[in-house]
């Protein structure tokens, strides 16, 4: 070996070093090589998932500008399974995901699923969903509307209070119409108690026997009497009632929403109360029992001359 070293020119010997300095750094040189490569390919594939994310959104506006909303919806929902949007997509999405819900309508999207969906896209900076949640609660209450002047027209006090018991419910319910409706139940209901007056000739007796049970009732002025009834009604030093308010021949009591449960419980004592009415007027008496706020019928306390006692109407309760 050192006989074949020496017989080398210092040329053909100094390409002998050089080629193994090259042979003895080529696993380093590789291995930057695919390191740099597996660096784009990662680029380039997370380009490719974007540009896969875009063109689905993409497609569902198309979809969408053909009024293929079911189709558009889809592909908003394939869209949002990524995690690589941007804001602007992220709104792009939720607003496509809003408008195809409003346009596919019910069943398959109840007014309330709507609202919500179309709510969390409104939240979003720059969102274009905002005229579909006025749309929406206007479409809710228009229906209520119509449910609660169909159930009137009938004379259904229960049907309208229980249409205007589901709007409340609504996220978009509008309390002043609510009020409204609640003043519409009222004077039906008035004006339906007042055509059929009771005039039968079991009224003057049952009248008498009441008036026995509660001889003091008829010399008690207003203030005495609401002090009679709000000692009545309150239970474990608690007060079921907030207003107390005294017509002829009638008193209409205000609980609040969060009382009512305790109401129900105690429905003897209300009845005790109308009872208590009738002797003080002589007159067939009506207790009226509202939830403080939207002034809704929570119960109906009204005199029954074969029994010689008040009965008890429940009214469909807030949830």
């Amino acid at each position: 070996m050192i006989e074949v070293a020496k017989q080398l020119t210092p040329k053909s010997y100094l390409r002998t070093r050089q080629l193994a300095h090259y042979s003895g750094n080529t696993n380093g040189t590789i291995a930057r090589l695919l390191h740099l490569a597996t660096c784009a390919i990662l680029i380039l594939l997370a380009v490719a998932a974007c540009g896969c994310v875009n063109t689905e959104i993409r497609a569902a506006q198309d979809e969408m500008a053909k009024g293929n909303f079911a189709a558009a919806h889809e592909r908003f929902l394939a869209a949002s399974h990524s995690t690589r949007l941007t804001a602007r997509e992220w709104r792009e999405l939720a607003d496509g995901l809003c408008t195809t819900e409003v346009n596919i309508g019910e069943p398959q999207y109840p007014l309330a699923e709507q609202r919500e969906t179309c709510a969390r896209a409104a939240a979003r900076s720059g969102s274009s969903s905002g005229p579909m949640i006025v749309r929406i609660d206007s479409a809710e209450r228009l229906a209520t509307n119509d449910a609660v002047d169909d159930a009137l027209r009938t004379g259904d006090i229960a049907g309208a209070d229980t249409a205007v018991v589901e709007y409340q419910s609504f996220p978009g319910a509008d309390q002043d119409t609510i009020a409204q409706w609640s003043r519409q139940i009222w004077s039906t209901l008035e004006k339906q108690e007042g055509r059929n007056k009771y005039r039968g000739h079991h009224l003057v007796p049952a009248i008498a026997a009441v008036s026995h049970r509660y001889p003091r009732m008829r010399a008690m002025n207003d203030a005495a009497f609401k002090h009679w009834v709000m000692k009545n009604t309150t239970v474990a030093s608690e007060a079921l009632v907030d207003h107390i308010d005294l017509r002829e021949g009638a008193i209409d009591l205000r609980v609040a929403s969060a009382s009512l449960p305790n109401v129900a419980l105690n429905l003897d004592r209300f009845a005790r109360i109308n009872d208590a009415m009738v002797a003080r007027c002589r007159c067939e008496g009506r207790t009226n029992i509202a939830v403080e706020g939207s002034g809704l019928p929570a119960y109906l306390l009204r005199f029954d001359p074969e029994t010689q006692q008040s009965e008890v109407l429940v009214m469909p309760q807030p949830h």
